[in-house]
């Protein structure tokens, strides 16, 4: 092979590459389109490795802060599907608690007529509710001599909202959808450890997500923030692809007085990582939008780091491990938006 070849090869690997890298992610058409009333059950699950969550964040008025999971895991045929529901409370009365709960799928139940969904109804960890009207979480379990009683109630809820049909096309075979359900709400209700119950109230955000193959095959690395504030809230969520670093999944959302403002992310740019309490993640994240200025998210707290198997006896976690590729940890605490503007984040990385 002659010089004049070899080096026409590598002009293709080096420019050609990357323009069709670029084209990996197909984004949703169109702008920002409000939910069909009730639209919060489970998707169609396809596929052997088929993943859905429903992620809650709530800010309560006396400073903590409230993080439930509730999933869908399939683990194309390693183990059985599962569900699964994860509690976090910060910061509450000086402490931070953690519990998490898996359960076969098999007993999972949704009810259509009132929007119930039942991890498993022998045990008390379920949302319900038709939005935007209403809508309530129920958290209750026992970990270490701690009997957890989470009831909160979602009320004057901002419709729900999604880009486009809110469908991310991933290459040839994966896509990934992000409904932000509750886009802004006020909540009240109680938290009970051990009996002694605390009336709360606060500000409440939850977005409802699928993908049809594993996080940590699609994407590097993954992270949200929410911002509650006086007239309204935002709020992001973002993956970065495995194969084309370049581009981005995902979207902002503004919502100031009842009005929502879609904001359209071309790039996502890990600009520096630092070590925190053993890993190491990104501490400064630059986004660019297609029709506004970038804006960058600096880490400059950790309240809570959790590894997402440490709950999972041992062949499960080793299974677990094998099917991801490593342990996923989470990290969350405050952050600030363009250097000024507090916010809550969370970042997920693969240890």
């Amino acid at each position: 092979m002659n010089r004049f070849v070899i080096l026409l090869l590598f002009l293709l690997i080096t420019f050609i590459e990357p323009v069709l890298g670029q084209n990996y992610v197909r984004k949703p058409v169109g702008d920002l389109n409000r939910l069909s009333i009730g639209s919060i059950g489970p998707n169609e699950q396809k596929g052997a490795y088929y993943n859905e969550f429903w992620r809650y964040h709530i800010a309560l008025d006396n400073g903590a802060q409230i993080y439930v999971n509730y999933s869908v895991t399939h683990f194309g045929g390693l183990r059985d599907a599962v569900t699964g529901g994860r509690l976090s409370l910060l910061n509450w009365k000086g402490n931070n608690y953690d519990v998490a709960r898996e359960y076969d799928l098999t007993k999972m139940v949704f009810d259509e007529s009132n929007n119930k969904l039942d991890l498993n109804p022998d045990r008390s960890i379920w949302f319900e509710g038709i939005l935007p009207k209403e809508h309530k979480i129920v958290f209750k379990t026992n970990k270490d001599d701690i009997f957890y009683d989470i009831n909160i109630d979602f009320m004057n809820i901002e419709p729900g909202v999604t880009w486009g049909d809110g469908v991310f096309k991933l290459g040839s075979d994966d896509e990934v959808g992000i409904s932000t359900s509750i886009p802004f709400s006020e909540v009240g209700g109680f938290i009970a450890l051990n009996g002694d119950s605390t009336r709360i109230s606060g500000k409440g955000y939850m977005v409802h997500t699928y993908q049809s193959n594993v996080g940590t095959r699609l994407f590097d690395t993954g992270f949200s923030f929410v911002d509650h504030h006086e007239t309204g809230a935002s709020s992001g969520l973002f993956f970065i692809p495995k194969d084309s670093k370049s581009e981005v999944v995902g979207y902002i959302l503004e919502e100031k007085n009842g009005s929502i403002k879609l904001k359209k992310p071309s790039t996502v740019k890990i600009l520096s990582r630092k070590k925190f309490l053993g890993e190491t993640i990104p501490d400064l994240i630059e986004i660019c939008f297609e029709s506004s200025p970038c804006e960058n998210i600096s880490i400059n707290q950790i309240q809570e780091k959790v590894a997402m198997l440490d709950e999972l006896s041992g062949l499960k976690k080793m299974i677990a491990k094998r099917f991801l590729g490593g342990d996923l940890v989470e990290f969350r605490g405050m952050a600030r938006r363009n250097g000024s503007r507090p916010v809550f984040y969370s970042i997920t990385v693969l240890d």
